[in-house]
């Protein structure tokens, strides 16, 4: 599928930090959010999801979300930005602490009065499972959305038959449970491929793409503090960055690969954030590689607060993911200004292709990636006129209100009597 089925309507370019006043009651929905990653957990779905929500609350309808409760946060909470948040009790999940297990989400949600007129459900996990049920529950439609390419992402996790077979059949199941959805979404056309199984009609029919937003006011060009250069007490200009889970799949050591070819003759410096099980691997390498320990520097998890400043300095990011099925961090790096390198895997690739704003590498061939940013260093000017053109097609096609909206036309449609599925 290589267009969207239908043609939705275009939201808002700009994210104001304001709540509008609410729309007529026969016009404002309920909509219940069931995801396995929220803040304060942050990666591209938890990302994806609070600014879905919070756009959403910034026309006037009513959002809740259900999800994993981390320690230190409430079982539920309403939040200056409207947002409801139900969560429960979870656990770390086995070797990688930095997500949760929710720990029988289901027997809570069948006891919640039914008062939503529409589920989202954004991952395959237990709470996933639990909205899924839920929905069902309560004789309500259900919106699924494909965010992560599991089978991707998990390959190689399992040392054993059994691990390697019980993954397989994870991110076959991922699959399924949009498929099974009154409308399955997906945030690129490459997505949406994957949700098509020949000979099995899904009970959602043809997916949707819906593409992923960003707040393109919070994440834009020209943010000076705080000053990453300064923190990092570094006088190099020049600013290349990864920002993503430390594992194999989004492509770390593929990034080292690529900055110890780079030409020493521009002052960069490498720049990677985020938390994974690759994190001890990385951080060995980077101290016994005489390049990477002098022109690398690993600054742990980045605040959301802090990450827009940290890409409006970025001067080159680089994404060399195998599994993403769209990037939430490609889409604020674009937006923020930086000039981009992207994998041409998946929905990244994808995005770059149509945006004609991002350099398109082979992930797997380390010289040519660091032939993309050396070529993009060497020349400001076309890094420039790069990143100008990335912001306005974020701006246009990314942001976060036109996401909503075309959200809001998916929950319209299965709420009609002969919508989707």
């Amino acid at each position: 599928m290589e267009t969207r089925s239908g043609q939705l309507a275009s939201g808002p370019v700009g994210d104001r930090p304001v709540i509008a006043p609410a729309p007529p009651a026969r016009t404002r929905l309920r909509v219940a959010f069931f995801t396995d990653t929220f803040p304060p957990t942050h990666d591209g779905v938890a990302n994806v999801t609070e600014t879905l929500g919070r756009a959403l609350r910034r026309s006037g309808h009513e959002v809740t979300v259900f999800t994993v409760r981390p320690r230190g946060t409430e079982r539920s909470e309403s939040r200056d930005d409207g947002l409801r948040i139900r969560r429960f009790l979870a656990l770390p999940a086995p070797k990688y602490p930095q997500y949760l297990v929710a720990l029988f989400p289901w027997t809570a949600t069948v006891m919640v009065r039914r008062r939503f007129d529409v589920v989202h459900v954004h991952t395959p996990g237990f709470v996933g499972v639990a909205g899924w049920l839920a929905a069902r529950t309560w004789r309500l439609p259900i919106v699924g959305t494909y965010h992560t390419h599991l089978s991707e992402l998990l390959r190689g996790s399992g040392r054993s038959r059994v691990s390697r077979a019980f993954y397989r059949a994870w991110g076959r199941f991922s699959i399924d449970l949009c498929r099974s959805s009154e409308l399955a979404t997906a945030p690129t056309a490459s997505a949406a491929r994957l949700l098509q199984r020949p000979g099995r009609p899904a009970r959602s029919g043809l997916p949707r793409v819906v593409e992923n937003g960003v707040d393109t006011e919070t994440f834009r060009p020209g943010i000076s503090a705080p000053d990453w250069r300064a923190r990092l007490g570094s006088t190099r200009p020049t600013l290349v960055t990864f920002l993503g889970r430390l594992t194999r799949d989004k492509g770390v050591h593929r990034f080292l690969d690529a900055v110890e070819r780079l030409r020493n003759d521009t002052p960069w410096i490498a720049i990677l954030g985020g938390e994974g099980p690759q994190r001890a691997a990385m951080a060995a390498r980077m101290r016994s590689s005489a390049v990477l320990s002098v022109r690398a520097r690993y600054v742990g998890p980045v605040a959301e607060a802090e990450k827009p400043a940290l890409l409006a300095q970025t001067s080159v990011f680089v994404l060399p993911s195998l599994s993403d099925t769209s990037s939430v961090a490609l889409l604020e790096a674009m937006s923020a200004g930086a000039a981009c390198v992207v994998t041409s895997h998946g929905g990244p690739g994808e995005i770059a292709r149509r945006s004609e704003a991002c350099r398109i590498v082979d992930p797997d061939d380390a010289a040519g990636v660091a032939a993309a940013i050396d070529q993009l260093l060497a020349d400001p000017n076309s890094a420039r006129q790069l990143a100008h053109r990335a912001r306005a097609w974020v701006v246009e096609h990314g942001s976060a209100g036109r996401m909503a909206d075309e959200f809001l036309s998916c929950y319209r449609a299965v709420l009609e009597p002969d919508g989707p599925g």
